[in-house]
């Protein structure tokens, strides 16, 4: 049975990578400044969609997070799926992980505690996540893309995660390269974007909830940037980058250095139309110039 777990996330928080928003969309996420009653409409929405999802839930395990600019979480707690907080990091986890990257294996360490009868050293895969989150080092650092993609490469698990960054204003989330655990995405007509592992939760989007694209890491950072509105002087605002969907799928040849590609596929309508698009990793075929 797969269990709830919902983000999203407001326009002031997270940018869609291209082809995920609809054409209204594009158009809200190029205005820099939401309007009181934007950011008003985008807070009843969070609530909204976190509440049905919340009333699906079973009440026993259920719990929601509501963090402002409409962005919340909702998460049903169990051995594998789990949700923790630490300076101002927010983290929701799916799966289970027996080792993470430095040699820690997870199952191990638990195992010699309960035999120790001493704490575990973490309480749950979420917990485990903030501690390896803190080695990607700082935003600013030139090499932050390639460590986080070098540490995800080493995960040995079946995974789903979204992390948010309240301090950097930083938005990741990651599915692991077979995709065992389920993960959608997509994003609303007013820009809110939105994880979940049901589809069914991810109402509003449009085009409809996309599956995330297994052994790929999304990254979404806000910088502050100034811009002049015309009369109405400098102002200081977040940019309105795209997030990026970077694959950390080692080469199809081994010892050839680098990661597959990431390519977009169009969605196309039963009218013909298309709809944007839905990403997946480069297969060996692909990388060699092949057939598919």
């Amino acid at each position: 049975m797969v269990l709830h777990m919902l983000a999203i996330f407001g326009r002031e928080t997270a940018h869609p990578p291209t082809l995920i928003e609809s054409e209204e969309a594009l158009k809200k996420t190029h205005q820099p400044l939401l309007s009181d009653e934007e950011r008003q409409a985008e807070e009843e929405l969070c609530a909204k969609l976190i509440d049905a999802a919340f009333n699906a839930a079973k009440p026993s395990t259920r719990h929601k997070q509501l963090m402002g600019k409409g962005s919340g979480y909702l998460w049903e707690a169990s051995p594998y799926c789990s949700y923790a907080e630490r300076d101002g990091v927010h983290v929701v986890f799916t799966g289970e992980v027996s080792e993470w990257p430095g040699g820690v294996n997870a199952v191990s360490a638990a195992h010699d505690a309960f035999v120790r009868n001493e704490p575990p050293l973490e309480e749950n895969d979420a917990h485990w996540l903030l501690d390896f989150y803190s080695t990607f080092g700082k935003p600013s650092s030139s090499n932050t893309t390639d460590r986080a993609l070098e540490c995800m490469a080493q995960i040995k698990g079946s995974f789903a995660f979204v992390i948010y960054d309240s301090v950097q204003h930083r938005v990741l989330a990651a599915r692991d390269p077979e995709g065992s655990q389920p993960l959608f995405w997509g994003c609303t007509d007013s820009g809110q974007l939105m994880f979940g592992s049901l589809a069914e939760d991810l109402q509003g989007c449009n085009p409809t909830a996309a599956p995330f694209p297994a052994g790929t890491l999304f990254a979404s950072e806000r910088h502050t940037v100034a811009y002049s509105p015309g009369d109405y002087g400098w102002v200081i605002v977040d940019d309105d980058f795209p997030g990026l969907i970077m694959s950390f799928v080692k080469a199809a040849k081994q010892g050839e250095p680098g990661w597959r590609g990431v390519k977009a596929i169009p969605r196309v309508t039963s009218k013909g139309v298309v709809c944007g698009a839905v990403y997946k990793v480069a297969s060996a075929q692909d990388m060699n110039g092949e057939a598919c």
